[in-house]
């Protein structure tokens, strides 16, 4: 979620044409709020301003009156799409008629973790978090716990929060990567201590790198973590077996494998990329789609494994965590797919093939360079400085990949009424509520953009 120094591009006063009121309300926020905004990945220089009014189903319409097919989806929680009506009413139900934050244990949580263990057949016990930072960190602390080792094992590109635990440099400019595929963790920001001492990054999709790594480092290494689809590196999916292979080279050692699923759990498949791939991991962080828009964050294992939090020395807290308010609205979500979810996840996939084959059919005819990556309702369209055989993780992806030119090819989509984020590391996402027929609106406004913007 950090582009690192590969994006330079800065809006001038002519870019922001479209968005006085929201300039205006940026700059007035910059006076309480640092930067503007409580998170730097909606205000980073490269943006055209765009503060948001309302959302409803697809659509999302900002200060200044500009209404928008929304392809960020508030970077993926919501599944059902803007203001889904049965949450709506979940939520309103429990604050009127219950209460918002109890106190104490509540059966609506219960119901919340009873639910998702039938998406999610690897998680016996779990515990509910405010975010999937929250959830990683906790994931982490688990493994180390359980296996008595301290060395974690992470992916280049893979993003798993900013704790201090895990947050490196995973938009790291090559020349800091080492040429044996693997190396120290790099710090993800100032400030930070020595909690990355025990990490290593290594190159994804790479079983060699990692083979070598764990030649080094697998005597010690409590788990392998990583995203089993890399959807903060431009969306790129695991090689052929490369999941399996993982799962049993860290077992070998005697370590855990942890998938951060906070991307793609319910919403690659309504059990996340464990069941697309039919790899169980020990330990699974879901969280975005999960909460339909509201904060939260679960991680699970087995019950030996959760028994370090059950019976042993880890602790695990949190006021907020697992809050009725939350834990309602997740319900509604979990009941929604629970109900429906072979129609559910076929409309999905299907509207996502539709955008995927579409933006893939103008690359093609316009002789645009580019690799479109999509497994449902999850999507990047890459665009490259020339033709290149396959992007197979961050490394290809930062070598290859036109940042510059995605930026424009963006802020020319965003005037023209379609929202997707700047930053070519960041994936798309779709929703239920988007139609076959908003598809078709966005696809006659790419294929406009690719050729004023894309084609040389």
């Amino acid at each position: 979620m950090n582009g690192g120094n590969a994006m330079t591009g800065m809006i001038s006063k002519t870019d922001s044409s479209g968005a006085a009121i929201s300039a205006k309300t940026l700059e007035r926020g910059r006076k309480s709020i640092a930067g503007g905004d409580s998170s730097t990945m909606r205000v980073l220089p490269y943006h055209i301003p765009l503060v948001a009014d309302r959302g409803e189903g697809c659509r999302l319409w900002d200060v200044d009156g500009n209404e928008y097919i929304d392809l960020n989806m508030a970077y993926g929680p919501l599944l059902l799409g803007h203001r889904p009506k049965q949450v709506i009413e979940a939520v309103y139900r429990q604050i009127s008629e219950q209460g918002s934050q109890l106190g104490f244990p509540t059966e609506v949580t219960i119901r919340v973790a009873e639910k998702l263990k039938m998406l999610f057949p690897s998680i016996e016990l779990l515990r509910f978090a405010n975010s999937g930072t929250e959830a990683c960190a906790s994931a982490i602390r688990l493994a180390r716990t359980y296996t008595g080792r301290r060395k974690l094992i992470m992916f280049e590109g893979h993003y798993h929060g900013w704790s201090e635990a895990v947050f490196t440099k995973y938009h790291a400019p090559l020349d800091m990567l080492p040429e044996c595929g693997y190396g120290p963790a790099i710090p993800g920001t100032s400030g930070m201590t020595d909690a990355l001492d025990d990490v290593i990054t290594v190159q994804w999709n790479d079983l060699d790198a990692l083979e070598r790594c764990l030649g080094e480092h697998g005597a010690d290494a409590a788990a392998v973590i990583m995203e089993p689809i890399s959807g903060n590196a431009g969306l790129i999916m695991p090689r052929e077996g490369y999941l399996q292979s993982v799962r049993e080279m860290i077992h070998d050692r005697g370590g855990l494998l942890i998938f951060d699923e906070v991307i793609t759990g319910m919403r690659v498949s309504p059990g996340g990329a464990q069941e697309h791939y039919m790899v169980s991991p020990d330990i699974s962080v879901v969280s975005k789609a999960m909460g339909g828009g509201y904060p939260v964050g679960s991680f699970g294992a087995s019950a030996e494994i959760m028994s370090c939090i059950t019976d042993g020395p880890l602790f695990h807290g949190g006021v907020f965590s697992g809050n009725a308010i939350v834990m309602s609205a997740a319900e509604a979500v979990l009941d929604t797919v629970l109900a429906d979810k072979e129609n559910i996840y076929a409309h999905l996939h299907a509207v996502a093939d539709q955008l995927a084959g579409g933006i893939r059919e103008i690359y093609t005819r316009l002789n645009i360079p580019a690799h479109v990556n999509h497994l449902g309702p999850l999507l990047a369209g890459l665009i490259t400085k020339e033709e290149v055989e396959g992007l197979y993780n961050y490394r290809d992806v930062r070598r290859h990949c036109d940042f510059e030119r995605y930026i424009q090819f963006q802020h020319h989509m965003q005037r023209a009424g379609v929202y997707f984020h700047p930053n070519e590391f960041e994936p798309m996402f779709l929703s239920t509520a988007h139609t076959s027929a908003d598809i078709d609106e966005v696809l006659e406004k790419w294929e406009d953009g690719a050729r004023q913007c894309l084609v040389r």
